[in-house]
């Protein structure tokens, strides 16, 4: 096998190329398999006619750090998504249930509390809605204009409580400014 510093390519000696690099080294079967496996982002060059496997430059406090705030910020995000999504609770069928939020239910809740705010609607007006009672029962109970918008409100609450919270540990994000403290940041 061949190598070339000025193209990086190696040049397997068994196929006859119509012009070559000037520059060819011979490497030995036991380098080309070591320059394959190098580490992500690591390069080769030639030092003294051989072949050299250079890591990777380190990256700088500074670059470390925006890394590990970027890394986090994703983090952050995603338990803050998964949060808003993971239910609440409401007692406007008066106890505790648990509703869920993922993004159908959400729209779900959203188009039976619309449908309570229109006009002449029957005094006996009611509306299922999908939620669990302390029994662990889920399954759709009948909600009354209250009931559904108290719901609502309810959940419109829980998503607002989880945005704030996203807001408070984004803002102590960029306040880090050390990987220990964006390493002690969670949701």
């Amino acid at each position: 096998m061949k190598f070339s510093n000025t193209t990086k390519c190696f040049y397997p000696e068994d196929i006859d190329y119509p012009s070559l690099p000037e520059d060819l080294i011979d490497v030995v079967q036991g380098d080309y398999d070591s320059a394959m496996a190098r580490p992500v982002g690591a390069t080769l060059d030639v030092i003294d006619g051989q072949l050299v496997i250079v890591p990777a430059p380190s990256l700088t406090v500074a670059e470390s750090l925006a890394s590990a705030k970027s890394a986090k910020a994703s983090e952050l995000s995603a338990a803050c998504a998964t949060a808003i999504t993971s239910g609440f609770t409401s007692s406007a069928l008066g106890a505790a249930h648990i509703y869920p939020s993922d993004q159908n239910d959400q729209a779900n809740l959203n188009a039976n509390v619309v449908s309570s705010l229109l006009p002449n609607l029957p005094t006996t007006w009611a509306t299922p809605q999908l939620c669990c009672d302390s029994a662990g029962v889920w399954t759709y109970r009948l909600h009354t204009v209250a009931q559904i918008q108290q719901v609502g409100i309810d959940g419109k609450a829980a998503v607002l409580q989880q945005l704030t919270r996203h807001e408070q540990v984004r803002a102590l994000l960029a306040a880090a400014e050390t990987l220990e403290e964006v390493d002690a940041i969670h949701f």
